[in-house]
């Protein structure tokens, strides 16, 4: 074939495995299948600029391109895959030094990530080259200089106003979805943006205006909630786990300064999710960086907010938004200039920078902490069940080796030693004067596989997955009238009742200082597939359903006499599975 004919064949080429991917996206992760014309737009724009180009310069940045290409078709199918949405810029620039690094899980290390990279460049440019050797030199003898100048121009202009108008239009069919378009949004967006989410968001924002500012008699204690990432209640001495794992928080229990839920669920086996629906005070369904959280109904109370935070939550998609901190009043592990930044010892680092509590304006904390997630740094003097040379780095592949980071006795090591730090931030606050007078939810945002039927969390939503501690320490006299059950969405409603402060009309929690002896509590995954689970308590009787929609699987348990979900009860009982099959289909519609 001759130089003028290969120019076409490369671009045809180009846009037909352009549109065939966009498709399949469309097909295999049920977007619009307008994406397809809008990402083929977008493709055709740009190959114009390349076609003015010279003969170099034109295989270079085709091969660019086209690499380029398959990188985010691959970080797309991932991101789908897993969390049903397309990857970002703001998340690749943000998580690519901790994924070379090895301290954010990847399911290949830096060889896998270098020939990947670099062996799909060469592969593409020695493809490219082969095939548009002088094809640009014979369009551009066709054209002349002036008109290929103006057509690239052209091109250029109107790429670049395609691509800024698909950016700014996330609610647009044509390119909610559309993979370039959404990669150059300049916010990672992990709260889909629902005409649910909308709704709630608009509802709050009413609701926030016409919250009371100053109420007369309201407590003006001081509020701390630390959530311990993938912190299981049934590997803790306080529920009555046989090691002790907690002497600490026990001792607490003991003394009556803190209370303890019995039975206590997070709404999701995921940490963005746990988080924001602890502090947002409803399911992750409701919630948006929009809506009206526990920090802003204190803030505008006249709290001073801070967040200590171990991890590394400024990168992580939405978060920084969703808890709208003051300049200077957040610090997470990009900050610490002591430790690495999934080490607990950061969060202690962070609030040397607070100043000491003040009688005329009181604060709330939220501290995160690592130490039982599986890349959460083990101490050197925290080998109490394992030996002292048994030490895991999580390295490059940490899925590859969750049976060593997460194996029982580790786990109870850090279990052991988030007890610990606990008890040095216990310390460390009351040096600063905020335990005079304060509350303190010690809490997870989600449990953790130990290889009971699973390794990790995020997929599934047995016990091991979200039951979590509730631990309420409370010095004053006031009644926790129901402490027996409580969800993550049940923390913020309890504290402001606490304080004396009327709870949102939109958040779904209850206050443990009433009673409620019969609730559904919903609950589902983050990741894919997606699963729902709704539990059922009545008295003292407590059920859970979980529906597996994608798998056609239905599971029903007796959690009083059955914690470990070992007796599927949906043909024994088939009167409560349809009323909790019903209720998962209603949560699921709405």
């Amino acid at each position: 074939m001759g130089p003028r004919g290969r120019l076409p064949v490369v671009i045809a080429a180009h846009l037909f495995v352009s549109a065939v991917i966009a498709g399949v996206f469309a097909w295999r992760f049920g977007q619009n299948p307008r994406v397809v014309l809008s990402h083929l737009v977008l493709v055709a724009e740009w190959d114009c600029v390349l076609l003015v180009l010279p003969a170099a310069v034109f295989r270079w940045l085709l091969t660019a391109t086209c690499s380029a290409q398959v990188y985010l078709y691959v970080l797309d199918a991932v991101s789908n895959a897993s969390w049903g949405r397309n990857v970002t810029g703001h998340l690749v620039v943000a998580f690519a030094p901790t994924v070379w690094s090895g301290q954010e899980a990847f399911p290949v290390g830096k060889p896998g990530i270098t020939l990947f990279f670099g062996g799909t460049f060469v592969l593409i440019a020695a493809l490219i080259w082969l095939v548009s050797r002088g094809a640009d030199v014979a369009l551009r003898r066709q054209l002349g200089t002036a008109r290929t100048l103006a057509i690239a121009a052209a091109a250029v202009v109107g790429f670049g106003a395609t691509i800024t108008w698909g950016v700014g239009q996330r609610d647009n069919l044509f390119w909610k979805d559309e993979l370039l378009a959404s990669f150059f949004r300049p916010v990672g967006y992990a709260f889909e943006p629902t005409a649910r989410r909308h709704a709630v968001a608009e509802r709050d924002a009413v609701l926030q205006a016409s919250y009371p500012r100053h109420v007369p008699g309201a407590r003006r204690t001081n509020v701390i909630v630390v959530i311990v990432d993938s912190l299981r209640a049934d590997h803790m001495q306080v529920y009555g786990y046989q090691r002790p794992t907690t002497p600490f928080l026990s001792q607490l229990v003991s003394s009556g300064r803190m209370k303890k839920v019995d039975m206590a669920f997070s709404t999701c086996s995921e940490s963005f999710c746990g988080i924001t629906s602890t502090l947002a005070g409803r399911e992750f369904r409701d919630i948006s960086a929009r809506t009206f959280q526990l920090q802003d109904a204190l803030r505008d109370e006249g709290y001073r907010t801070w967040f200590l935070l171990s991890g590394n939550h400024t990168a992580w998609n939405g978060l920084p938004q969703f808890y709208r901190a003051d300049e200077g009043t957040l610090f997470d592990g990009s900050q610490t200039q002591r430790y690495t930044m999934d080490d607990d010892r950061l969060v202690l680092e962070g609030l040397e920078r607070v100043p000491p509590a003040s009688a005329d304006r009181p604060a709330f904390f939220y501290v995160h902490l690592m130490s039982t997630h599986y890349l959460g740094v083990q101490f050197p003097r925290s080998h109490v069940f394992t030996r002292p040379d048994d030490s895991v780095d999580p390295g490059e592949q940490p899925y590859a080796i969750l049976d060593q980071l997460q194996k029982r006795d580790r786990y109870d090591d850090k279990v052991l030693q988030a007890d610990g730090v606990v008890h040095d931030l216990f310390e460390a606050f009351a040096a600063k004067h905020y335990l005079d007078d304060a509350v303190v939810v010690v809490t997870g945002d989600h449990g953790e596989g130990l290889g009971e039927r699973h390794w990790a969390h995020g997929w599934h939503l047995y016990n091991e997955d979200i039951r979590i501690p509730m631990l309420i320490y409370d010095v004053s006299r006031a009644k926790y009238q129901d402490l027996s059950f409580a969800t993550q969405v049940d923390i913020a409603p309890t504290i402001l009742d606490r304080l004396g402060l009327p709870i949102p009309a939109s958040w779904e929690g209850q206050s443990l200082l009433t009673r409620t002896p019969t609730r559904f509590t919903y609950h589902q995954t983050y990741f894919l597939p997606n699963r729902f689970a709704v539990i059922y308590r009545d008295g003292g009787d407590l059920y859970k359903f979980i529906s597996t929609p994608d798998y056609g699987k239905e599971e029903l348990y007796d959690l009083i006499h059955d914690g470990g979900e070992t007796h599927n009860l949906v043909e024994q009982e088939p009167r409560l599975a349809a009323v909790l099959r019903d209720k998962v289909r209603s949560y699921r519609d709405e």
